[in-house]
């Protein structure tokens, strides 16, 4: 007979239910890398078991990286969003082609701060702050695309193709 713990113990994977429960009463809520760590486990427990299957509900394909933020998926220069949120993945909005010097570089997603009085409604709303080839800044509805404000980056001759900076 073994021993309940230590050395000689066999390894059992981790209850997922139990996991979930103690996750749902805020046990791993103080430490960012222990709830990291929990979630982890849970995903390889219930991926790795044998009896496990997977079955393909939904593929695309990007010639540009594929990005992901607050459940949409951005394809192809974020020119085309999808909802991830629904059961079949839907399209927000799809964006006509564009020419080169319209390519959008880099984007961040914009989130309206709670409780801040804000000027337009419009603000409210998840946007994309969206940085162009030809150093325009424009900011999109995260939801439609349109564009809801457009400024010009000019002067000093440079081509702005990130939000952060070279060495960062």
């Amino acid at each position: 007979m073994r021993p309940a713990g230590g050395k000689g113990a066999a390894r059992r994977a981790p209850n997922a239910c139990r996991l979930l429960g103690r996750r749902a009463h805020g046990f791993y809520a103080r430490d960012a890398g222990v709830a990291l760590r929990k979630n982890m486990g849970l995903l390889r427990s219930l991926v790795c078991q044998g009896s496990t299957t997977f079955k393909n509900v939904w593929t695309t394909h990007s010639a540009s990286p594929i990005a992901y933020e607050r459940g949409r998926i951005y394809l192809d220069n974020y020119q085309c969003c999808i909802s991830s949120i629904a059961q079949e993945p839907r399209i927000l909005y799809q964006k006509p082609k564009c020419s080169k010097s319209e390519k959008i570089e880099d984007a961040l997603l914009l989130e309206c701060p709670l409780g801040e009085m804000l000027p337009n409604p419009s603000d409210y709303k998840s946007s994309l702050i969206v940085l162009t080839a030809q150093n325009w800044l424009l900011r999109l509805s995260a939801d439609s695309g349109e564009i809801l404000e457009k400024i010009y980056l000019a002067g000093c001759g440079c081509k702005f193709r990130s939000f952060f900076a070279a060495g960062h």
